[in-house]
């Protein structure tokens, strides 16, 4: 079988894996989702999947093969390093969205003054406290 990026998988790549495959592919996602400091609760929201399947398939229990496309996807579309501007800017909104979509229309207001403030303080600060 010849190797392939995680990208380069379907579907069908996934399906056809043994279970001791399947978990292998888990276990590097786990690595990868560790080494790039992301925690288990933002990997599910960048793929898709409930955070309880994150911490499912780091103890070991054996993923789908849909979850094992989505995660591995959720991980290429989010490179590891300084990501430039628009990654950046993605990331943020596919990590942001979906908990801003879950707020009351109250709540969405609180959590936009208070994300605008703390881009203000960030800014402050980088400019060395000078407004």
């Amino acid at each position: 079988m010849e190797q392939r990026n995680e990208q380069d998988r379907s579907l069908e790549d996934f399906e056809d894996m043994t279970v001791e495959q399947r978990k292998e592919v888990a276990r590097q996602i786990s690595a990868e989702r560790k080494n790039r400091n992301i925690t288990q609760e933002d990997l599910a929201r960048l793929a898709g999947v409930p955070a309880k399947t994150i911490s499912n398939l780091e103890t070991g229990r054996t993923p789908q093969a849909a979850t094992l496309l989505k995660l591995t996807r959720a991980l290429d579309n989010n490179p590891r390093g300084k990501p430039d501007d628009t990654s950046a800017l993605r990331m943020f909104t596919d990590v942001t969205a979906p908990m801003y979509l879950q707020l009351s229309e109250q709540g969405r207001a609180q959590a936009l003054r208070e994300i605008v403030l703390l881009l203000g303080a960030a800014l402050d600060h980088e400019r060395g406290g000078q407004p």
